[in-house]
C-alpha cells in the first residue's frame, strides 16, 4: 500500500499517467526510460528507431545510458545561453526521422537553463516519430509550479534524493522512479509478484 501510495502521490506531483519504483538511482532511471521508450516502439514493430538526440550540454550519464539501452547517440548543439539550439534539432530529427527512437533532455539543465521553448522542442521529437525523455534531476526546480508530464515529454525519472530530501550517500538509499505518460505505462517495470 505505501509503495502504491508513493507511486500514486509521484504521479500527480509530475503529471504523468503512471509511475515505476525500480530504478534505484538517476542513472538506472535514465536507462529504465529509454528502455520503456524502446519497448514501444519495438511493439509498434519499429525497432529499427535507435537514434538517440542528445544535447551537447547534456550531463554525461545521458549518452552512457543512451548507447547502454542499445541506442546511437546524435549530439545536438546549443546556442550562447545554453539553449538547444531549435534549427539543429529540427534539422537532425528530420535527417533521423525513420530512425528516431528519442531526445534525452534534461529540464532544467544542468547549468540551469530552462528551456523557453521546451513545448516546441517536444513537437519537433513527436512529428518525427520520437518520444522525449526528461532527466528529472533538476526536479526540485519545478515541483509545485510545473508538472512536466503537461508541457510535452513522455517519461522522466525523479531523483528522490535531491527533490525529496531522501538521504543520499553514506549509506543512504539512492531512488531514480520514473513517471511516464499513458501510452508508455504498460512499458514500465513492474513487481513480479505484487501486481498493481
Amino acid at each position: 500500500e505505501v509503495l502504491h501510495e508513493l507511486e500514486e502521490y509521484l504521479s500527480i506531483v509530475t503529471g504523468f499517467a503512471g509511475t515505476s519504483l525500480q530504478p534505484n538511482s538517476g542513472a538506472q532511471g535514465e536507462f529504465s526510460g529509454l528502455m520503456v521508450i524502446r519497448s514501444y516502439h519495438e511493439s509498434r514493430g519499429e525497432s529499427n528507431r535507435n537514434i538517440c538526440l542528445i544535447p551537447s550540454s547534456a550531463h554525461g550519464t545521458n549518452p552512457a545510458s543512451a548507447v547502454m539501452a542499445g541506442m546511437r547517440v546524435v549530439v545536438v548543439g546549443t546556442d550562447k545561453h545554453g539553449n538547444i539550439n531549435k534549427d539543429e534539432l529540427r534539422e537532425k530529427a528530420t535527417e533521423h526521422a525513420d530512425h528516431l527512437a528519442a531526445l534525452m533532455i534534461t529540464y532544467p539543465s544542468t547549468h540551469g537553463v530552462f528551456e523557453e521553448g521546451i513545448k516546441e522542442i517536444c513537437k519537433i521529437i513527436h512529428d518525427n516519430g520520437g518520444q522525449v525523455y526528461m532527466d528529472g534531476a533538476n526536479l526540485n526546480a519545478l515541483v509545485g509550479i510545473a508538472k512536466p508530464g503537461k508541457f510535452g515529454p513522455d517519461v522522466c525519472h525523479i531523483n528522490l534524493h535531491k527533490t525529496f530530501c531522501i538521504p543520499h550517500g553514506g549509506g543512504g538509499p539512492g531512488m531514480g522512479p520514473i513517471a511516464c505518460k499513458k501510452h508508455l505505462d504498460p512499458y514500465l517495470p513492474k513487481h513480479e509478484v505484487i501486481k498493481d
